[in-house]
């Protein structure tokens, strides 16, 4: 089984630890069209252009924007008690049809797809349906789920033939009592035997298609949970368990940027330049911690390149900010978490 730290033990940037995340899976996928891609996307974030002749490479998709769950540190759980970013979340699942007209122009230069964001992506019922689209196209696709769900057999069958490639299963605990004291609503046992299910009917072939990663987030006041999860990662027969380090029960306001403009302009943004974020109603914007926040989203998914939107005058700004210091950061951008370490 392989171990991941993200986070403060492994003192590199949220770039790097996104590349030892997902590059496995990435460069399965890789054409030439698709490296040519890279290569010019990752010069001009190198160089910090702000007009763009590349092409995001990789996407987050909100196949859900509801869950079963009401986790304090997340967007949703959170809303429930402040409403913050209620109105620019907009409840629902994204219908197949709304999937497949979104990422139709990016196909040919994306590597891979993460198909969830807060929500829980297993909720919305075609999403085997996505899977599978974006496998035919040779892109790798990944789902992060609580898995606090009911499951037959059939379903964890379909899961495992639908063609993703990787899974997470979040499971914030070894006992119940400490899994319940993040993931609200949840079921610790079910996960347990919901992951033992699957890993048990997975074949040898399976393994080497699906990989299942056990995820623990440490809120720092946990570290016999976390050896005790780790016992159970092994015990549950999973590829890899992962710790998630810099994270807050409080959400994103708990891990806020609080240093100056100018060493949050140091460390840089990669997903103004390799990346973009889809939500449920097709709807396009620049980052994840962007539309948390209330950073307008660009337009329709499927209309990006026919609008040019990859140089839409409100991301020429922010990606320009980055370069010169004459110009002020976001107010956003100034305090994104994914860069405070």
């Amino acid at each position: 089984m392989r171990y991941l730290v993200t986070g403060e033990l492994a003192q590199i940037s949220t770039m790097h630890l996104s590349i030892r995340r997902h590059f496995s899976f990435m460069v399965r996928h890789l054409t030439p069209r698709k490296l040519a891609n890279i290569l010019l996307c990752l010069w001009e974030m190198k160089t910090r252009k702000a007009e763009l002749r590349s092409a995001p490479f990789y996407l987050r998709v909100e196949a859900s924007s509801i869950c079963n769950l009401r986790c304090p540190g997340c967007q949703l759980g959170r809303e429930e008690k402040d409403h913050e970013g209620s109105e620019q979340r907009k409840k629902g699942l994204m219908s197949l049809q709304t999937f497949k007209e979104s990422v139709r122009d990016f196909l040919p230069y994306l590597v891979k797809v993460n198909l969830y964001d807060e929500g829980e992506p297993l909720l919305n019922p075609e999403i085997f349906e996505m899977i599978r689209h974006l496998s035919d196209n040779n892109v790798s696709t990944c789902v992060s789920s609580n898995f606090s769900l009911s499951m037959t057999d059939k379903y964890l069958a379909g899961l495992i033939d639908s063609g993703l490639e990787h899974l997470i299963v979040a499971l914030d605990g070894a006992t119940p009592e400490s899994y319940n004291k993040y993931r609200v609503g949840g079921n610790f046992q079910l996960v347990v035997e919901n992951v033992q299910r699957l890993t048990g009917m997975m074949t040898a072939r399976d393994r080497r298609r699906l990989k299942v990663e056990l995820q623990f987030i440490d809120f720092d006041d946990d570290a016999v949970g976390r050896e005790a999860v780790l016992r159970l990662a092994e015990d549950l027969d999973v590829w890899r368990f992962s710790i998630v380090q810099g994270s807050s029960r409080k959400g994103w306001a708990g891990v806020r940027f609080d240093g100056s403009e100018e060493a949050r302009r140091l460390r840089g943004c990669y997903q103004l330049w390799g990346t973009a974020t889809i939500n449920s109603n097709g709807e396009i914007g620049v980052c994840d911690y962007g539309e948390d926040h209330g950073m307008p989203f660009l337009g329709q998914a499927k209309d990006y390149f026919l609008h040019g939107m990859r140089n839409h005058p409100w991301a020429l700004d922010r990606r320009k900010s980055f370069k010169s210091a004459q110009l002020s950061l976001n107010e956003v951008c100034k305090h994104c978490s994914l860069y405070e370490k």
